[in-house]
Formats: C-alpha cells, sequence, structure tokens
C-alpha cells in the first residue's frame, strides 16, 4: 500500500530525498517510498534512505549511526549502515537523513515467530560500546504532545479541525486527556514488577520491523531475519519488546496460534505475568501519541488515528486497529 500524502508534503519529502541523494551519489530517479509514520523510508537501491524532522532528529539519528555500527561489531542480526557512504547522518535543511544497505526480501509478510532469534540474540547484551539511553516511554510520549500543542498556526488549525471532525472535541481536550494517560502510565509502571533483568532492547519490536532477506543475497551477512528501525535502542526491561507481538494479537487481529508460536520459540508469554495490562496500556499511548504533532497531509494516517483514539477514550479493547503506512 502507498502512502497517502498531500501534494505540500510529498513536494518537501522528494526535494529532500534529492538533495540527499545528491551528496551520497545516488540516482533518485524511482525512489519508492515505503513508509512514513515518524520518519519517511525510501527505497533507492542500493540503499534504503530514512528521513527525519523534529527538533530531536539530529540527535537521535548521530546516536542510531553509532549504535548501528556497534551492533554490527559484535554481529546482530539488524541493518547495516549504507556502504561507502563515510559520513552519517546527512543534512539537507531542517531534514535528517540516514541511509541503510538495502536488503532484498523474500516477499513474505514477516510472522511474530521472525522476531523470535533475533530478539534473543539482541538480549543477550547486557550493554553496547556506546552509550544508550535508559527507556523512558512516558517521556517521548509527552514530548510529542508538546510538540503537537507548539505546531504553527496552519497545521494547529489543522489539528483543531480534525480533532473537531472525528473526536467532538477541541484540540486542547485531546492532548490534556492524553497527557493524564501519561500521568496514569508513569505511576503504574513504578509498580511494575519485572521479571526479566534489564538490558538492551530494541523498543518497538513488531513485525514492521523486522526484513526477511532473499536467499544468496551477498550484500548482507545473514539469511535469517533482521531487526530494522534501530531508532529505540536503548537499556531497558526486556519484557517491553515483548509486547508488541502479544499486542498484535489482542488489538491488530493478529491470530492465537501466530502469537503462540513466538512465544514457543523465544519462552516468554507476557500476557501470563501481571505487568502485562501495564505494557498494553503503555503500548497503546506510543500508538497514538507517535503521529499526534504530525498529521498535516496525511490522511490515512490522520484517519486511523482517529480511529484508534476512539476506541482508546471508550475503553474498548476489541477493536482492531490497522498499521500506519
Amino acid at each position: 500500500m502507498t502512502t497517502a500524502l498531500s501534494d505540500t508534503v510529498a513536494a518537501e519529502l522528494h526535494g529532500r530525498l534529492s538533495d540527499v541523494c545528491a551528496q551520497i551519489g545516488v540516482d533518485p530517479h524511482g525512489a519508492r517510498l515505503v513508509k512514513y509514520t515518524m520518519n519517511a523510508v525510501f527505497v533507492t537501491p542500493p540503499f534504503v534512505i530514512r528521513l527525519a524532522a523534529s527538533p530531536h532528529a539530529a540527535t537521535l539519528a548521530r546516536r542510531v549511526v553509532s549504535v548501528a555500527a556497534c551492533l554490527e561489531q559484535v554481529g546482530m542480526p539488524t541493518v547495516r549502515l549504507a556502504s561507502g557512504v563515510t559520513a552519517q547522518p546527512i543534512f539537507s535543511g531542517d531534514w535528517v537523513a540516514t541511509a541503510w544497505q538495502y536488503v532484498p526480501t523474500t516477499g513474505d509478510e514477516p510472522k511474530p515467530v521472525d522476531l523470535a532469534a533475533p530478539l534473543r540474540a539482541l538480549h543477550s547484551l547486557d550493554g553496547l560500546d556506546v552509550a544508550l539511553p535508559r527507556w523512558s516511554p512516558i517521556e517521548k510520549f509527552r514530548r510529542r504532545l508538546n510538540a503537537a500543542a507548539a505546531l504553527p498556526n496552519e497545521e494547529a488549525a489543522e489539528l483543531e479541525r480534525w480533532s473537531w471532525s472525528e473526536l467532538g472535541i477541541p484540540a486542547a481536550d485531546l492532548l490534556r486527556n492524553l497527557h493524564r494517560r501519561c500521568d496514569e502510565a508513569e505511576e503504574d509502571l513504578d509498580r511494575v514488577p519485572w521479571r526479566l533483568p534489564p538490558g538492551v532492547i530494541h523498543g518497538d519490536a513488531h513485525t514492521g520491523n523486522i526484513l526477511l532477506p532473499a536467499p544468496n543475497d551477498g550484500a548482507i551477512a545473514y539469511s535469517e531475519p533482521l531487526l530494522c528501525d534501530l531508532d529505540g535502542i536503548c537499556i531497558g526491561p526486556r519484557e517491553w519488546d515483548l509486547v508488541p507481538t502479544a499486542h498484535g494479537a489482542t488489538r491488530f487481529g493478529r491470530s492465537a496460534a501466530e502469537y503462540r508460536g513466538f512465544v514457543a520459540a523465544y519462552g516468554v508469554d507476557i500476557t501470563a505475568w501481571a505487568g502485562w495490562s501495564v505494557l498494553r496500556s503503555v503500548r497503546e499511548l506510543q500508538l497514538v501519541t507517535s503521529t499526534i504533532d504530525a498529521l498535516a497531509g496525511r490522511p490515512d494516517v490522520a484517519r486511523e488515528l482517529a480511529h484508534r483514539l476512539r476506541s482508546l477514550f471508550s475503553d474498548d479493547l476489541a477493536t482492531t486497529w490497522r498499521r500506519y503506512r
């Protein structure tokens, strides 16, 4: 499915992409946008280019470049930085980009079980030879909400119209509600009885962040599934990386059998643990705050976010959510 964008947003992204490609010597002709949630992800063989624009994008990109290099050094099953691109990240105005080695895939949709082996490998690490932040999800959620409250006039007006038309409340009330939920989630997290030791975690370990490499491809070091989107790598509770697969079965329509396959392969069933309901709530907050400050010109994302918020506000845990594209 192609990400739906307004002409203005599409022109901005392609302009930034062309600038980045010129800096690293890649032809942007035929570039394909495969995803735009928090980052715009373009396939431009032999690379994948990820573009982001936020006050924290440059700091995050610099850290991710260092983290990716460390993960490669210790042989983790993760995507690799683009070979031959020596200076990363790459800047274009207020946007920042990272370039990654393109991985041809099998074309099969990854299943929860495909996450088990890469996560077990990652969870074998207690740390890396680079400073990693501590897991602090609520801080990220609040930062998004604060950014939404400080949008430029035109984008703020669009958020206000959207909030009234889709949710029947002003944007200020929407943000206030989500801030209150953040406060409650933070208090609940303080009481969680963690059962696994903390260590290196991915931070957003769902099936959309796993690649199934095509066989016999000499450009990559692994034939097993590879973790991608390394923005959330940090030191934190390993339980958090098990939440997306369980949440996929309870909220995104994944089959229970697929989840059981993941549990059998990884060895832990997060839903049988006392802290599951708290982490499920935190995951849902993550998924409704991740795009709240960047809805302008993205009608499909805005529509799905409204769907999620309506079910969240009505305490409806049964309604199926769809992945952002």
